[in-house]
């Protein structure tokens, strides 16, 4: 096969969908000797290609990074480069599929639709009348349909339930091999080069609504509060959008120098942040797949989520888990964790066997397998 992906929707500062970006495409042509495969990316990426590809990949920059150059490059440029390279399959890993489909088959990677389901939680665009559109439409149109999780797959036939089900292909994504235990140095030289209070209870992610971070900053505050708990909490990540109530919701008399918001963490530097953490807590209203807390568990940090979503398929067996507006459930699940040392070494043991289950070489496994069914709807 020839296969052209669109590395376009990249971003540096990586979150799930830009980790799922790259470690698919390293990874797709270390299983895959034989097929040929074309990764069109943004200018600003070409750094990440120079070297170091096996001989069965090339790539070529075909976008730069502003919104509107990009979608006018998926939409127009993408589609004929692709032709020009004679490519069998067409992979759109990020929502949205070129219109004009050229003669390659394509295939569509949603990870999840929580613009739909939970629109309130997004920005502007994302719940937009014309984004919607183009999210639907390319379900409806791509030849092959990949989604991280069954509860993906269950909101895709939700919102499109003419969608035919066989063409929608479960496949999980991995875990990077960095997230491990860590040597205590190792930690120590990073949480101190980063000015992380210790102890701390760690949330990693996005701040932004669908998160639900205020829900975990107000089962922290009752534990301070009844004087519980002497470990800080650590909020790690890049500022989205709709924060400005959290960043008020911390300055409570009672929180003041307890939480610390770290930005974003750099992926050399996160393993050990992980390891570094008592116990690691991600209260997501929705999560398509949830990367943080499968990272938390293979660095060896018990964790504290919520049963929603993907959330409760991946981690039920691993994970203290709690409704997303239960606070009263939260506020107990962190003091016990943190109290009951059999049960932190026991959710410890659970993490690290759960997060073994994930790994990138089947992920790219199961995207050839997609590629393939989708060259056999063309000889059909």
């Amino acid at each position: 096969m020839r296969v052209a992906f669109d590395f376009t929707a990249f971003i540096p500062q990586m979150t799930g969908i830009d980790t799922y970006l790259k470690q698919l495409v390293w990874h797709l042509a270390k299983v895959d000797r034989t097929s040929q495969y074309r990764i069109y990316h943004n200018h600003e990426d070409r750094h990440l290609f120079t070297e170091g590809l096996p001989e069965n990949v090339s790539h070529a920059s075909l976008s730069a990074r502003p919104r509107p150059i990009r979608l006018a490059s998926q939409q127009i440029l993408l589609p004929a480069a692709a032709t020009l390279w004679r490519a069998d399959v067409v992979h759109s890993p990020s929502f949205i599929m070129p219109y004009l489909r050229g003669a390659a088959r394509h295939v569509l990677t949603v990870h999840d639709m929580t613009s739909f389901s939970h629109p309130q939680c997004h920005i502007a665009l994302r719940r937009s009348v014309w984004y919607r559109r183009m999210v639907l439409a390319s379900l409806s149109r791509a030849d092959v349909v990949v989604a991280p999780s069954q509860a993906t797959r269950q909101a895709i036939l939700e919102f499109l339930p003419n969608l035919d089900p066989k063409r929608i292909h479960v496949t999980v994504p991995g875990i990077g091999e960095e997230f491990r235990p860590c040597d205590p140095a190792s930690v120590r030289d990073v949480v101190t080069r980063l000015a992380l209070p210790e102890p701390y209870i760690l949330y990693v992610g996005t701040l932004e609504p669908r998160k639900n971070i205020p829900a975990l900053v107000e089962a922290y505050r009752r534990l301070v509060e009844a004087g519980a708990l002497k470990e800080r909490l650590v909020l790690a990540g890049k500022l989205g959008w709709g924060y400005e109530a959290l960043l008020k919701q911390i300055q409570a008399p009672a929180l003041r120098g307890r939480v610390h918001l770290a930005g974003y963490v750099g992926q050399q530097d996160l393993p050990a942040v992980y390891a570094g953490a008592r116990l690691f807590v991600y209260p997501s209203l929705h999560e398509g797949f949830g990367f943080p807390p499968l990272e938390a568990m293979a660095c060896g940090v018990p964790v504290i989520s919520t049963r929603s979503s993907s959330l409760a398929e991946n981690l039920e067996a691993a994970a203290e888990l709690v409704a997303p507006d239960d606070v009263a459930g939260l506020a107990d699940a962190i003091q016990r964790l943190l109290a009951d040392d059999r049960l932190r070494v026991k959710r410890q043991g659970q993490g690290l066997e759960q997060a073994r289950q994930y790994r990138w070489d089947q992920t790219a496994r199961a995207t050839v397998k997609s590629y393939q069914a989708a060259m056999a709807i063309a000889r059909r």
